[in-house]
């Protein structure tokens, strides 16, 4: 019985000495493997098929690091990061295909074309390490994601970031109004992105979100006015009751699209009496 036990720990062992784990760039400088990255003409999400092989005999973990670059086969294209971690099996001198989640870095740049190779390179962005690390293991939206990171490397609004689970979305928001420098702001402003004829991102702005804290008595009738930045009244909304009275708040949500862009605010209204206003961008 002891002989059958050592016997079966010696297997065990034998089988994991029998693979090895290693990131994706010592790997290649190792020369345990050989690979390309190849576009899928997206700029964000599925955007690179990997295209590796083993070249060792033994079984290879590749581990792709969270911050894991890749720079475009010419300057007025968008590079792609790699925000989260991902992994893949190669079986001993097998080839295999992964698909891999990039994002753009340069919004201003030509989205890629379809079947360009990419090579591995470094990026230097303030703020994207601590970034990397606070949406490590979280699950996020493409658009979170893409979102986020432009608000690093090309200096979009942090209230651009939006997404399904608001308790990670507030958290990243919070961080990244820190890190960026930006005002923080009440709303999240929802974009549309487009690619257009010359391969560059078009934006809209969908609707505006938030919650409206102000102070009022209870009873009191409040309703909102939406201005331009010239302060002309765009449109008057439905009056409400304050069914509290102090410090109150409630969320509000207003479609914007096909709206001009620039600023606008909300007036929160006491029949004539402004109660407080509330500015947002387009």
């Amino acid at each position: 019985m002891l002989f059958s036990l050592l016997s079966f720990a010696w297997i065990i062992m034998s089988f994991k000495s029998a693979e090895e784990t290693f990131d994706l760039e010592s790997a290649i400088s190792a020369k345990l493997i050989s690979v390309e990255f190849i576009s899928t003409g997206s700029y964000s999400g599925e955007s690179l098929i990997m295209k590796v092989k083993n070249l060792n005999s033994k079984k290879l973990i590749i581990r792709i690091n969270a911050g894991t670059y890749f720079i475009a086969p010419t300057s007025d294209e968008q590079n792609l990061l790699i925000p989260q971690e991902d992994m893949l099996v190669l079986e001993p001198k097998a080839s295999r295909e992964k698909i891999l989640n990039g994002y753009c870095t340069n919004m201003r740049n030509a989205s890629p074309n379809r079947d360009e190779e990419f090579i591995l390179g470094k990026i230097h962005v303030k703020g994207m390490p601590a970034f990397l690390n606070l949406i490590k293991g979280k699950k996020l939206e493409n658009y979170t994601l893409q979102s986020a990171i432009w608000s690093l490397t090309d200096h979009e609004p942090v209230s651009n970031i939006d997404g399904e689970n608001s308790t990670d979305i507030d958290l990243i928001r919070k961080e990244l109004f820190k890190i960026t420098g930006q005002e923080e702001t009440w709303y999240k402003s929802r974009q549309a992105y487009a690619i257009n004829e010359f391969r560059q991102i078009n934006t809209e702005t969908l609707r505006i979100n938030g919650k409206l804290n102000f102070t009022t008595e209870k009873g009191a009738l409040i309703h909102e006015e939406i201005c331009d930045s010239e302060g002309n009244l765009l449109f008057k909304l439905s009056e409400s009751i304050a069914k509290l009275g102090g410090e109150v708040g409630y969320e509000f949500n207003l479609k914007v699209q096909g709206w001009k862009k620039g600023n606008y605010e909300i007036r929160l209204m006491e029949g004539t009496k402004l109660v407080k206003t509330f500015e947002f961008v387009v």
